[in-house]
């Protein structure tokens, strides 16, 4: 009898464990699929905040490289007009003008990346599952900086060769300016410097980078709205 009640006793406590373990497992997998869930409603708040803010940087960016082709155009039409006098000479001073307008055009980007920054500074970035988004999301910055070298290289040398053009386009009489000729510039060595290198070569190969930054850009916008659920 004594050995009949203590194989009850083993199978009600081997029982009451086993339902302990049942439990303890139940719970921890309803808290770990309430830690999954709550991760993946912070990152569709994540991929929706960033979704717009990358629009936002691509209309902006957009705005930039429109005015870039447009300076671009217009170097390689004053260029085509160093090597060919007589279309200058028969060329109007306010067709030349505008076309020396067009080409300085020089526009910065500034980006709006606070919240890009505040995830990645914050570790929130981990929090996205698709590994091709979060390598672009982290190396977006670098790729910004390197598409617009160019473009401040060209800000950076235009002053002094620009300075240099005006002062050479002022009509002087007795010491004093006495008007203002925009085909002067022609023959100025600075001026030709400006309109050959800085804003033919140099803008020429800001632009690739400029538009592969779009691309970037682009694809990144497609993966955030694959990743957002509908």
């Amino acid at each position: 009898m004594e050995k009949n009640k203590t194989g009850k006793y083993l199978k009600y406590a081997i029982g009451e464990i086993l339902l302990v373990i049942i439990g303890i497992l139940i719970a921890v997998s309803i808290n770990g699929w309430n830690e999954e869930r709550k991760l993946k409603i912070e990152e569709q708040a994540i991929l929706k905040d960033l979704k717009q803010e990358m629009e936002t940087n691509l209309e902006a960016l957009e705005i930039v490289i429109e005015e870039h082709q447009k300076s671009f155009e217009a170097a390689k039409e004053m260029r085509a007009l160093i090597g060919n006098r007589d279309a200058f000479n028969k060329m109007p001073d306010s067709t030349y003008a505008s076309i020396f307008r067009k080409m300085n055009n020089n526009y910065t980007y500034d980006p709006r990346n606070g919240i890009l920054n505040s995830i990645i500074s914050s570790g929130q970035v981990n929090i996205i599952s698709n590994k091709e988004l979060k390598y672009l999301m982290a190396s977006l910055k670098e790729w910004t900086v390197d598409a617009f070298e160019n473009t401040m290289k060209i800000e950076n040398q235009r002053d002094d060769l620009l300075n240099s053009t005006y002062h050479n386009n002022y009509i002087f009489k007795d010491g004093k300016i006495d008007g203002w000729n925009w085909k002067a510039s022609y023959d100025h060595p600075p001026f030709r410097t400006l309109a050959s290198i800085l804003f033919f070569f140099t803008r020429r190969d800001g632009l690739i980078e400029e538009y592969e930054l779009k691309e970037a850009l682009e694809h990144i916008i497609e993966l955030l709205e694959n990743g957002i659920e509908k």
